[in-house]
């Protein structure tokens, strides 16, 4: 029961985390309220989808409003049928399964309707010989009741033909929400380890082949582990919130802010510089430091909250790991100086 609560919980904070920053973005832009632009919107702030990403941030830049020819040639560029075709995949086995426990009824209900038709090229003979009005009425009484139970069946038909649809339709939502919280951290809503790991692959497998470079900034809150003793838990976690919300709301286009494990982020910067990158990580460090805590309730000063951050860049000799070592290396150096600072790999010793 209290696993099934906390499940719920992460959930929920899961889905306010991430609402705080659509609807408000949605507002902004004056985007219609309608489930299909707050599934677009809310793809576009998780920012796990580049080409949607990069398309909106244009249209902003550009200054053009949102209509609604914009919004669904969006919707349906990136979330139509096409580019749910491997979740479509994925539910394809359970649709099968719940649509074939209703074949063998679709199959009686065609082998009614045949006799059903049979039945009534019949009746047409007997009305065309019919004597008498008597005749008649019998012929039809029987017609109705054949007609009656020809349309329960197809009814009855029709009822589980949409238990199925709705079925399936609740698989695909399901399964869609399941991979997408699978790459959420649920306490901050940016992206979670899992999908860290997925973005260093392909930006590590791009620039084997293709040779280009991205940074890597590792992020660690000062003195995280005596402010969560001192405050308590549930501070801690509002702490880890917001340093999650400044980094998605500093970072832009192709960033990748993830929460790393515990009081640690990490952000990646495709086609970064180690300049540029250093360039980031100071424009990080200094918006959340000017960020002051207090309790709302008491309005108890708790202070400001601070970060050191190191940074790396991708070289030649490079593996997946080992730019992430030296950027953590380089963040362990801008604890060493102090904390509240941005130190590059250039300060390592070779």
């Amino acid at each position: 029961m209290v696993k099934a609560v906390q499940k719920l919980d992460d959930e929920l904070a899961t889905t306010t985390a991430i609402a705080k920053r659509v609807i408000p973005k949605m507002a902004q832009w004056k985007v219609p309220m309608t489930p299909e632009n707050y599934h677009l919107w809310f793809e576009y702030s998780i920012g796990g989808n580049e080409g949607l990403t990069d398309d909106i941030n244009k249209i902003i830049a550009s200054g053009k409003p949102f209509s609604g020819v914009v919004n669904k040639q969006l919707y349906d560029q990136y979330l139509g049928d096409e580019h749910n075709k491997r979740l479509v995949e994925q539910v394809q086995k359970e649709t099968q399964k719940i649509f074939k426990r209703i074949v063998d009824d679709i199959l009686v209900t065609n082998e009614s309707t045949s006799d059903y038709g049979q039945k009534l090229k019949a009746y047409a003979k007997q009305l065309d010989e019919a004597k008498e009005l008597s005749d008649v009425q019998y012929i039809v009484k029987d017609i109705m009741s054949d007609t009656h139970q020809m349309a329960a069946a197809t009814r009855n038909l029709q009822d589980r033909l949409e238990v199925a649809t709705t079925q399936a339709e609740g698989l695909r939502q399901q399964l869609v929400k399941t991979e997408r919280e699978a790459l959420i951290d649920a306490l901050t809503g940016l992206h979670n380890r899992k999908a860290f790991d997925r973005k260093l692959k392909t930006l590590y497998e791009v620039f084997q082949k293709e040779g280009t470079c991205f940074s890597v900034i590792m992020v660690d809150i000062d003195f995280f582990k005596s402010f969560n003793d001192k405050y308590g838990h549930q501070t801690g976690d509002e702490v880890l919130r917001i340093v999650g919300s400044m980094l998605h709301d500093t970072l832009k286009g192709k960033d990748f802010p993830a929460r790393y494990g515990g009081e640690e982020f990490v952000v990646l910067l495709p086609g970064t510089t180690l300049k540029n990158g250093c360039t980031v990580a100071e424009q990080i460090r200094k918006t959340i430091s000017e960020k002051h805590l207090k309790v709302v309730k008491t309005g108890e000063s708790l202070g400001n909250i601070t970060v050191s951050l190191g940074v790396a860049q991708t070289n030649a000799e490079d593996t997946m790991d080992s730019v992430i070592e030296r950027a953590d290396k380089a963040l362990y150096l801008a604890k060493d100086a102090g904390r509240n600072n941005v130190k590059s790999e250039e300060y390592l010793k070779p």
